[in-house]
């Protein structure tokens, strides 16, 4: 939520913080979205669709969390920017899409059966076995989102867009990046309703943005080569290391390490 107060207004979808030891609250309408303040994996992560959900999942947490509104439209997209802080202009080095895990109806077979059809969704059969009716079966050309959750863990794709990256959608995020005070490197996860308004820079909702820890979604595309998955990490490390480097000669504290392991731990107790 730190993160999320440091982003202008226009860009930052309704989100509600809720403390471990405070009281429950909600939208006014639902569905919305519920995830842990200090995530990852999209662990924690809940579409809430009424109350009793909601009760059930503020007793669950022993965690600070977040209540966050759902944001429609079909785009939905890591960006990575990076910019060092001698330079005036930064750059877009990585840009992913999600495709959600779907399966289309035949008129014929469950879904489960469509599920199995599919090694993606096949791994997710179990989980989903108790959340979704997987007996129904679709007519004939109907599609059917099973999860809307886009983390690669719940099924979904990650789509390499890395050809997208132009000139224009560097400088769009420019002007955004240079809004938020003390930011140099990381990925936006973002809502968009087409590539137009990604290019103009309207219409975004930032749903987060992750710093150093975060990976360059355009790796996991299925099609992406492994060797070039270690040659993308090696170049983000060396491009974080020179952000660092400049800020501790300039005086910016580290985090401590005690600091660091405490905020890594609900992360860490999910593996």
């Amino acid at each position: 939520m730190a993160i999320l107060d440091i982003i202008p207004e226009e860009f930052k979808p309704k989100t509600i913080f809720i403390p471990v030891k405070g009281p429950s609250k909600s939208f006014d309408k639902f569905p919305f979205i519920a995830k842990p303040d200090i995530g990852g994996r999209g662990r924690k992560v809940q579409v809430i669709e009424n109350p009793k959900q909601l009760a059930d999942y503020h007793q669950s947490m022993d965690e600070d969390y977040m209540l966050q509104e759902i944001i429609p439209g079909p785009l939905e997209l890591g960006v990575y920017y990076t910019r060092h802080p001698e330079e005036e202009k930064g750059q877009i080095i990585s840009l992913a899409s999600k495709a959600f895990l779907e399966v289309i109806g035949d008129g014929q077979s469950s879904i489960k059966e469509l599920m199995a059809q599919d090694d993606r969704a096949a791994k997710q059969i179990e989980r989903l076995s108790s959340k979704l009716d997987l007996e129904v079966i679709l007519p004939s050309g109907e599609s059917k989102i099973l999860e809307p959750i886009g983390n690669h863990v719940r099924g979904t794709a990650f789509i390499n867009e890395e050809a997208r990256i132009n000139d224009e959608l560097n400088a769009t995020f420019d002007k955004i990046c240079a809004k938020i005070h003390g930011f140099y490197y990381g990925r936006f996860d973002i809502r968009v309703p087409s590539w137009e308004d990604l290019y103009a820079g309207r219409n975004i909702s930032i749903l987060e943005l992750n710093g150093l820890t975060s990976d360059p979604a355009h790796i996991f595309d299925p099609n992406y080569r492994l060797r070039d998955v270690f040659k993308t990490q090696r170049k983000h490390i060396k491009i974080a290391y020179g952000i660092a480097r400049y800020h501790l000669k300039n005086g910016v504290k580290a985090t401590p390490i005690l600091e660091l392991m405490r905020k890594s731990m609900p992360s860490i107790r999910e593996l």
